[in-house]
């Protein structure tokens, strides 16, 4: 059995068990969500310092267009799309600025798009080979607003890699390129994301290694509160991170009755349900002054079972919970 372990004072790697107009690209999207920040000075009506954001596949099986109306409906900020969504969009519908339109005129906006993926992979030509198609997604990312787009590594690498040898630097040299595709030529932030099954970029300290190797001032990664406590990231580590080198943050719980290495995605819980710092993560993001989106982010089919304004409901109202009990020293 697993022992019952009081949140406070934990660590994520010692835990054992809405109108905008026009088509808004990067710079446009940041002052919007700057000046919505600022002119109400806090979010969520005064509740949170953060705008809050429903990643699309924490209610996967809805239709996009109804996950825009219960992102609205249920006093979300900002919705979080996958690009396979927009695809399917631009099969059926042919217009992706249109689909832009309908999310600001349901007061959204796009912090994010998931995502580049295999960007991030191990060798030049494998490299080359993907940057069409990571171009194709930057395009389909810029045409609905999206601000920032996510970097991938490619999954396969544990099977190709022995861990530890993983060339940190020449990752780097490839996310700066397709950082540097996605601002000049999209208007667009490419962000990437260090995850647990991938070794080698599993933790914050190696996702620094490669900020500090792309040597761009607007490089930034994705931190998850899952992934970070999978891979053993300590929850103090998030302060070794500038808030502006966060391109946005993924914020999940993880059950208590499960053990840390047989959890799976699919075990992700809404914030406060589980037993990681989350809180504490949260004050750490205050106090490196991160101001983008708080994007909650699930793939836990026992909630795709529930009505989805019931779960959206309660979804809402536990993370804005955990986000207002992290104001509290």
């Amino acid at each position: 059995m697993v022992a019952e372990v009081p949140l406070a004072g934990l660590s994520f790697g010692m835990i054992t068990r809405r109108t905008f107009t026009g088509q808004l690209g990067l710079a446009a999207v940041g002052l919007a969500l700057e000046a919505r920040g600022a002119e109400a000075n806090r979010w969520q009506q005064g509740r949170s310092p953060w705008p809050l954001c429903l990643d699309t596949a924490t209610i996967r099986p809805q239709a996009l267009e109804d996950k825009i109306r219960l992102a609205a409906k249920h006093g979300f900020d900002a919705i979080e799309p996958w690009e396979g969504e927009l695809n399917e969009y631009e099969k059926q519908e042919g217009n992706l600025a249109d689909l832009g339109t309908r999310i600001r005129d349901a007061g959204l906006v796009v912090p994010s798009v998931i995502g580049l993926w295999k960007a991030l992979p191990a060798t030049d030509a494998e490299f080359e080979q993907n940057l069409p198609a990571c171009r194709e997604r930057m395009r389909q990312a810029r045409a609905i607003g999206a601000q920032h787009v996510q970097v991938i590594p490619w999954f396969d690498w544990p099977k190709v890699t022995p861990a530890g040898t993983l060339d940190r630097k020449k990752l780097a040299g490839f996310y700066r390129r397709i950082l540097e595709i996605g601002l000049q030529e999209y208007d667009l932030q490419p962000a990437f994301v260090f995850l647990e099954f991938v070794h080698d970029l599993r933790t914050i300290d190696q996702a620094l290694e490669v900020l500090q190797a792309t040597n761009h001032p607007q490089a930034q990664t994705i931190p998850d509160t899952f992934h970070m406590f999978l891979g053993g990231t300590p929850v103090e580590d998030i302060s070794k991170l500038a808030g502006s080198a966060i391109g946005i943050f993924q914020l999940a719980d993880a059950p208590a009755e499960i053990p840390r290495e047989q959890l799976k995605d699919s075990h992700r819980v809404l914030p406060g349900d589980g037993v990681l710092p989350l809180e504490e993560a949260l004050r750490r993001l205050r106090a490196i002054r991160y101001a983008g989106a708080i994007s909650l982010e699930l793939y836990n089919p026992a909630y795709y079972d529930r009505d989805p304004d019931d779960f959206l409901a309660e979804a809402h109202a536990k993370t804005l919970a955990v986000i207002e009990r992290s104001a509290v020293p």
